[in-house]
């Protein structure tokens, strides 16, 4: 199974492009073994669903850098699983962190992928900037892309 995530808060300009992008694929016909969640931020609790997955695809804006510039990072995580995962016990993580809890507590964890969306505009609206709306459509070609190549 594949997990698409997109975390950000959509009231905040382009901190929503995560939530949105994610919707969007949600909406578009996709394979049986592909779920989408939208959040605002990723909380420990979600540990046990990554867990469950193959795949986990985060998406998420970056503050920093050429706005709409969009970058794809594989998540690794140390090859000794720690005894403590950093921010288990508070209410927000990062995609690292989420991965490490799922190990920690689950003994597994799966393959993942972080793709961030340098962005320019943080304040209280719902539009993007103007460079992280012309990156929509390629990121959502990158996403496809990816979740079609994980389902090999």
């Amino acid at each position: 199974m594949i997990l698409v995530i997109g975390y950000g808060n959509p009231l905040c300009g382009d901190d929503g492009i995560g939530p949105y992008v994610v919707e969007r694929l949600a909406d578009d016909e996709s394979p049986a073994d592909v779920e989408y969640l939208t959040l605002r931020q990723l909380t420990p609790e979600l540990a046990e669903p990554v867990s469950q997955a193959d795949t986990v695809i985060f998406v998420d804006a970056a503050d920093g850098g050429t706005t709409g510039e969009i970058t794809c990072h594989k998540l690794t995580l140390s090859a000794e699983p720690s005894e403590t995962a950093p921010g288990a016990f508070t209410h927000h993580v990062n995609a690292a962190a989420l991965l490490e809890i799922a190990r920690l507590l689950y003994g597994r964890h799966p393959v993942a992928y972080l793709f961030k969306v340098a962005g320019e505009n943080f304040e209280l609206g719902d539009s993007f900037s103007s460079g992280v709306e012309s990156a929509l459509p390629l990121l959502l070609d990158q996403l496809k892309a990816k979740i079609t190549r994980s389902e090999r």
